[in-house]
């Protein structure tokens, strides 16, 4: 079976801090992190939920990716974005050089949803030895700043449905 097609179980909000183990009770700060398991090549990315006191106070978990700040909604309070547009921006340039296939195959649809969002535009695509990338500058570019370079992966329309749908369940309704 392909990587490309391969199903990552990155979790939903667990309500509790992955450090202490407390309840997060609505109303009260937490953090998200997104980060990579190497025990699980199968499922190389997860989310952890932490209190702010045990991000503070626990040893960060290894593999971090990027991580949000919000506060813990009640269970009847309509669900809003739970990550901003900066924050994409920085998961996005952050994502930028690294070669690992689940990597690159991830910025690349993040690059389709900030497009999508009108914070990059396409520019236009190169090839070169045979791999194609889109050209995208952020929205505000200058006259005659470079693109930026993101690798097309050739994703089928399979692979990016599922892609799409754990990028959705990693910024938790962010769309």
């Amino acid at each position: 079976m392909s990587r490309i097609s391969t199903t990552w179980d990155i979790g939903r909000f667990t309500g509790r801090c992955a450090a202490t183990g407390a309840a997060l009770e609505p109303g009260t700060p937490c953090i998200a992190a997104l980060v990579e398991r190497a025990d699980d090549p199968a499922a190389p990315l997860a989310r952890l939920d932490f209190s702010e006191e045990g991000w503070r106070s626990a040893e960060r978990p290894s593999g971090v990716i990027a991580f949000w700040r919000s506060v813990v909604a009640a269970p009847d309070q309509k669900r809003r974005g739970f990550v901003d547009d900066q924050t994409l921006l920085d998961l996005f340039e952050r994502l930028g050089g690294d070669d690992r296939a689940h990597r690159v195959r991830f910025r690349f649809v993040l690059m389709l949803l900030l497009v999508r969002k009108k914070l990059l535009r396409v520019a236009g695509t190169a090839s070169d030895g045979g791999v194609e990338t889109w050209q995208v500058l952020p929205r505000g570019a200058a006259e005659g700043e470079p693109p930026v370079a993101v690798v097309n992966p050739k994703l089928d329309e399979a692979a990016m449905k599922e892609i799409t749908e754990q990028l959705g369940e990693v910024l938790d309704g962010a769309w």
